[in-house]
């Protein structure tokens, strides 16, 4: 019984022994006869782009500008006389034509001084009168005088011929030469009289002169207690109320003039060249704009003779081409500057400039950088497209127009069509 038990045994641990050598041998079989795994290749992506197609030919560039309404014309009107206010035809934001009336003055205190002033005038004149009928009359009375003296003196010599022959006594020979010195005197008076005629004559004209110089004046006061618009504008303030008192100098009211109307904006540096040889030439530059719906055209009439302190270039005054619109003074306003026309520049989208002055252009499904100048923009549509400037560009060139946010040199990309076709 021993002995049969044992061969029993060792085919107990044999069996299981041969089944995990025949597993181990099915498992080694099996990797070694596996199939190979295809082997996996990197493709490099494709970006589907727009582009554009670069056309040769001459463009004006255009340039944005915001600008605020100036006007030539602004002034502060101040009282001229002192007096008191009568009343204000016209209050602050009303629009006024050349002439009319917007503070009213009283005007008693100056119509009296204006009545002494002509009285003045009146009695110069009379004095002035006077003075030539008395120098007639003195004319005459001059002959006569001089006669007498000639009358006085016979007297004296035949009174002292009498005397000789003792028929004339002493006190009638120093009579008669008492009557030749008052003959004389009364004469020279006389002739002074006379030859001071011109000096009076010039001192009364010339008190004349100023007495109608007062008299003009007065009239010039009396006119301007009626405050009048020196020009068709729109009133600012008023700085007086009715019964006021107001002395000269001191303002009333102040307006500005609504045409012509300019807008006051900056000019970039980098264009004031250009600018400048534009301004110069036979061709204006023009500018547009657009307020409340309505398009207006404007020229750049001329530069500021200064650059303010830390402004980045010099203001241009453009003026309204037609009759200025009713704007109030120091309104913002958005406009657009043409620049003469230039040749070499192309029209890109602005999806198409990265950095600021680099494009893309597409050269055999790849992307290639190129380095540009901006020269400005132009608007079609209200549309922004820039206008830019580069020796590796031509007529033909395929730009890419799509804004990637990965762009760079030698990316792969597959041009499609607006409707987004491949």
């Amino acid at each position: 019984m021993p002995a049969f038990t044992a061969p029993l045994r060792r085919r107990g641990w044999l069996i299981p022994l041969l089944l995990v050598l025949a597993t181990t041998a099915i498992v080694t079989l099996l990797f070694v006869l596996r199939p190979a795994p295809p082997e996996s290749q990197a493709t490099e992506k494709t970006w589907p782009v727009q582009v554009t197609e670069l056309t040769d030919r001459r463009h004006a560039p255009e340039i944005r500008l915001f600008g605020r309404v100036e006007t030539p014309f602004q002034t502060t009107l101040t009282a001229a006389v002192t007096a008191d206010v009568e009343s204000l035809p016209v209050l602050e934001g009303q629009s006024v034509e050349q002439g009319e009336v917007i503070v009213r003055l009283d005007d008693r205190d100056v119509d009296l001084t204006l009545r002494q002033r002509q009285a003045n005038v009146t009695e110069l004149q009379s004095q002035i009168d006077q003075e030539r009928r008395q120098h007639a009359a003195n004319q005459q009375l001059l002959d006569q005088e001089r006669s007498l003296v000639t009358i006085a003196k016979r007297r004296l010599e035949r009174e002292q011929r009498l005397g000789q022959s003792d028929l004339s006594s002493q006190s009638q020979v120093d009579q008669a030469r008492q009557a030749l010195a008052s003959a004389r005197m009364t004469r020279i008076n006389r002739e002074l009289a006379v030859s001071q005629h011109e000096a009076r004559m010039q001192a009364l004209n010339a008190s004349l002169e100023r007495a109608k110089a007062q008299l003009e004046q007065a009239r010039l006061d009396q006119q301007r207690t009626a405050v009048q618009a020196p020009f068709s504008g729109t009133v600012t303030d008023i700085a007086v109320s009715p019964g006021e008192r107001v002395r000269p100098g001191e303002p009333l009211a102040s307006l500005y003039g609504n045409d012509p109307l300019e807008v006051r904006a900056q000019l970039p540096m980098g264009q004031l060249s250009l600018i400048r040889q534009g301004l110069h030439s036979d061709a204006p530059l023009n500018a547009r704009l657009t307020i409340d719906g309505a398009h207006y055209s404007l020229r750049l009439a001329r530069l500021s003779g200064q650059v303010n302190a830390g402004a980045g270039g010099v203001d241009g005054f453009f003026r309204f081409r037609e009759r200025s619109p009713a704007l109030p003074l120091n309104q913002t306003l958005e406009l657009t500057l043409t620049l003469p026309e230039q040749s070499g520049l192309f029209a890109v989208p602005v999806s198409a400039m990265y950095q600021g002055d680099t494009i893309y252009r597409v050269e055999e499904q790849r992307l290639r950088a190129v380095d540009v100048t901006v020269a400005g923009s132009r608007y079609v549509d209200g549309q922004q497209q820039r206008l830019v400037r580069s020796d590796a560009l031509s007529a033909g060139d395929r730009i890419l127009t799509t804004a990637l946010p990965n762009a760079v040199e030698g990316l792969r990309v597959r041009i499609r069509n607006q409707a987004g076709d491949e």
